[in-house]
């Protein structure tokens, strides 16, 4: 038989030798060094939150909160950056993925977390409450921010007046689809309504309809549609319609037709309710504002007026004569000029001194007043 006695021994002694306390500092940087190259080789937890919150900051207008993974659960370190996406596309759920990692075993990986997200938004809230299979009025509803976790509510983009309730509802309640019927009330045309009809109550019949089948476009409140013009000939029956109808402007026109260069006159502008579709421009909602004003150009009567047909009249004009004022440190001295231009207030213009003859440049001060520029 081989002795084993004398390797035993060897291994004995090395160990005790190890064992030493000049030793133990070698053997703690060798299990540190270990420790850290095993570390190294796992994507750190925080960093995946990291991405999550990041992703949810932008993508989501929100903080996340995320369900924690489990302390012992190891992914490989990954060389690029992790990808965050929602694959169920509700914001409840989000999905890791690195696309190569530092491992050649395992050169991709995984993995699905569910959160919840805190956002501010703008969702509909009641100030009144509703009784059961009531119709939402205007009054009883408000657009307020909404803070929270819930991505339920309407916002903005829907339009609860007109909509009928399925159960009572309280002060406070958040709207959201599940509370509504699948019927809604919207409006239909009694009678036949002539093109530039301006739409009153009797041409108006509720009528229930399927919320699946109507148009996005279709009107549940009435008052949109009373006091509006129809753009066309409307037959009796059809369902109304934001394309049916248009507004009315009350605005000023001209009373009879104007020449260029006129200055106008109260006798030349009136009232008159105009179709939105024949404003090219906002139109005046004052005549007594526009007296004194000039035409830029001829302007047909009846013609809606905008500010692009018409200017100030100027307070200096060209060829007239003007009160040329100077003023010195302790004195003012006026004299008598001539406009070589026209000139609103502010304006800055040439006058030819009389009798001297000599060209200044003033500014316009005042109708028929011009202070010399210094």
């Amino acid at each position: 038989m081989t002795d084993l006695a004398p390797k035993n021994n060897k291994r004995q002694g090395l160990a005790t030798q190890l064992t030493q306390p000049k030793w133990m500092p070698l053997m703690a940087c060798l299990w540190l060094i270990t420790t850290a190259t095993q570390a190294a080789q796992w994507q750190a937890h925080q960093d995946i939150y990291q991405a999550i919150n990041q992703f949810s900051q932008q993508e989501l207008g929100g903080h996340a909160r995320i369900t924690q993974l489990d302390e012992r659960s190891r992914y490989h370190l990954c060389k690029t950056p992790l990808q965050v996406s929602l694959p169920f596309n509700n914001h409840k759920t989000v999905k890791v993925v690195c696309e190569k990692t530092h491992s050649n075993n395992k050169p991709s990986w995984l993995l699905y977390l569910s959160i919840n997200v805190q956002t501010n938004t703008q969702a509909w809230r009641l100030v009144s409450p509703i009784a059961e299979q009531g119709t939402i009025n205007a009054n009883q509803v408000v657009l307020v921010t909404y803070t929270g976790t819930s991505s339920s509510y309407i916002g903005s983009e829907t339009n609860p007046t007109g909509k009928q309730v399925k159960r009572r509802l309280d002060v406070g309640h958040w709207l959201s689809p599940i509370d509504f019927m699948d019927l809604q009330l919207l409006w239909r045309a009694a009678e036949d309504i002539s093109q530039g009809q301006v739409i009153a109550s009797k041409h108006l019949l509720a009528s229930k309809e399927s919320t699946r089948t109507t148009s996005p476009n279709a009107v549940t409140n009435k008052n949109q549609l009373l006091g509006q013009l129809a753009k066309r000939y409307i037959k009796a029956g059809k369902l109304l319609d934001q394309n049916d109808v248009e507004g009315q402007q009350h605005v000023v026109i001209s009373s009879q037709a104007l020449t260029m260069g006129r200055e106008l006159i109260a006798q030349d502008l009136t009232m008159a309710w105009v179709p939105d579709h024949k404003l090219r421009q906002a139109g005046f909602n004052h005549k007594e504002a526009l007296v004194g004003w000039v035409t830029k150009r001829h302007i047909a009567s009846g013609t809606p007026l905008t500010q692009d047909m018409l200017r100030q009249a100027y307070l200096v004009t060209k060829g007239s004569e003007v009160s040329l004022q100077i003023n010195l440190d302790n004195y003012q001295i006026t004299s008598q000029a001539e406009a070589l231009s026209n000139g609103n207030l502010g304006d800055k213009i040439e006058v030819k001194v009389i009798p001297s003859g000599l060209v200044k440049r003033g500014i316009v001060i005042a109708k028929g007043h011009v202070e010399l520029s210094r």
